[in-house]
């Protein structure tokens, strides 16, 4: 789906530049095996989703959990979005693993922000350093701000109705019960307020910029 939708990165940055104008973006893809940049390199980070969960272990984790506690420690603006939610949490101290309740599919709202959520694993006990948690009935820790410049959430507010759509054709009758994605499906014309969740993020690094 690439050639249409473009990867996380291209997503996360149409998804953010209308919050954020001032911003440009440089991309390291630390599970490619490139660096990871010394923390006050970048003026703040985002991390992306993936397909790997914090459980697999895979070479390049720990050190990002590593950098994760120095750019706590330095006070740098970090944001994640679904592995990015998970990874943030695991570095800080707290439980992710794959849901006793399975997958969390389509539209999901926080306390009034609703985009597409696509997930199995979910955080299972609060981090270190969280100052307020918010949960829905299928994911009980889905949006973490911290009390150091930090935001996550568990949902994919860079993800389009097109995109998610292509998503659930793709993966319906494979990976995913159609049933499942037939009920996921019926959610892609639900409002969603993802530019507000973009201006959430846009928030917490303008204030870091002060």
């Amino acid at each position: 789906m690439k050639a249409e939708h473009g990867d996380f990165a291209d997503m996360f940055e149409v998804w953010l530049a209308p919050a954020m104008p001032w911003a440009t973006w440089s991309r390291i893809a630390v599970y490619g095996g490139e660096d990871l940049p010394e923390p006050e390199s970048f003026d703040g980070y985002m991390i992306t989703g993936c397909r790997h969960g914090v459980y697999d272990d895979l070479p390049w984790m720990a050190p990002m959990a590593v950098f994760l506690r120095r750019l706590r420690d330095a006070r740098v603006p970090v944001g994640g979005v679904c592995f990015g939610h998970q990874i943030m949490a695991h570095a800080f101290g707290a439980s992710v693993e794959k849901s006793a309740g399975g997958w969390v599919l389509g539209a999901e709202t926080y306390e009034g922000r609703t985009a597409f959520a696509m997930h199995q694993d979910q955080v299972q006990t609060v981090p270190e350093g969280a100052r307020e948690v918010i949960g829905s009935d299928r994911c009980r820790i889905g949006r973490v701000v911290y009390d150091f410049p930090g935001l996550s959430v568990q949902y994919h507010p860079e993800f389009t109705p097109a995109f998610m759509a292509d998503l659930l054709a793709h993966y319906g009758g494979t990976r995913i019960e159609p049933a499942l994605t037939g009920t996921a499906a019926r959610t892609l014309s639900d409002k969603l307020h993802v530019g507000d969740i973009a201006r959430d993020f846009a928030a917490m690094f303008e204030a870091a910029r002060r």
